[in-house]
């Protein structure tokens, strides 16, 4: 019934997009709550924040699972190494984040608020560079595909 289902070696895939996107997601509503002073897109984006940290421990969990399917090379280990690190390091700043928000909701402090732009803005840089080289190890090494092909 789901071929591509099916068809994964791992379920990391299913996973991998989610924290990324709301990450995003989150800073561009936290940008927007700043420009116009928001509380509605400010909760918007702390929410981001939150189901993107749940995701990422989807993702993280699944990853360390699907990190035996790479081909033991030592060039692309070494981009595993990174990826791993940098999206290891983005999950629990991201939990830091998602702690920091809950705790400080009550307040409308402008400094609350500009740390944790700060923070998303970090965030995204190392979610960019970690979603990269996750991407490397599929697009460029061909990791965790299934070049099998039956018709």
């Amino acid at each position: 019934m789901l071929p591509g289902l099916k068809a994964l070696l791992n379920y990391h895939p299913l996973f991998v997009h989610f924290p990324i996107a709301l990450w995003l997601s989150a800073l561009f509503f936290e940008i927007l709550a700043a420009a116009r002073s928001s509380d509605d897109l400010h909760r918007t984006a702390v929410r981001l924040l939150y189901l993107g940290t749940l995701g990422g421990f989807f993702a993280m969990f699944t990853g360390l699972n699907a990190q035996n399917s790479i081909e033991p090379v030592n060039e692309i280990q070494a981009v595993l190494a990174q990826h791993k690190l940098l999206m290891i390091i983005a999950t629990n700043f991201a939990l830091g984040l998602s702690i920091l928000a809950f705790f400080l909701r009550k307040r409308a402090a402008d400094g609350y608020r500009h740390l944790l732009l700060a923070g998303l803005l970090i965030l995204a840089v190392i979610v960019i560079f970690g979603a990269d080289r996750g991407g490397f190890l599929v697009f460029h090494y061909g990791q965790s595909i299934n070049s099998t092909t039956t018709h």
